[in-house]
């Protein structure tokens, strides 16, 4: 008889559901990532706003302007990091989740097996039963 496939399949269960998790945690941070853009160009007309009320706040809005655009080509270039990161997770709970239903199915195809062969030896007991009573009766 072969072994069981249980323990393997706890283990491809386990490292899909952390890929998983990752995949989420990414997600989280790309979220995070969309939201700082998005205040930060929710700022800019504010700041303009206030940079023409006043010579200072005018001259000091280009420099203000120019940290904004820093910013958001970083937080740009991050988002590019953590989308192939994202990426490569993908890549590697795709070929997770296929090992663990490749487990399944070996698991499935064993006790597949080993209901075929109780059913064969219930129905040869059945046969020399039925075999047993024909010789008894003539």
């Amino acid at each position: 008889m072969t072994r069981s496939h249980a323990p393997l399949i706890r283990l491809a269960r386990f490292k899909v559901e952390e890929l998983q998790k990752q995949l989420a945690e990414i997600d989280r941070a790309r979220t995070a990532l969309n939201h700082q853009i998005d205040r930060l160009e929710a700022s800019v007309p504010e700041e303009q706003a206030e940079a023409t009320k006043s010579k200072d706040g005018f001259l000091a809005y280009g420099s203000y302007a120019q940290a904004v655009i820093k910013r958001k080509e970083n937080i740009r270039l991050s988002l590019d990091e953590v989308d192939g990161q994202a990426e490569n997770i993908r890549g590697r709970l795709e070929t997770a989740y296929q090992e663990l239903k490749k487990y399944e199915l070996l698991e499935e195809r064993r006790l597949s097996r080993i209901e075929d062969a109780v059913r064969a030896a219930e129905q040869a007991e059945l046969d020399e039963i039925a075999q047993t009573r024909a010789l008894t009766a003539h």
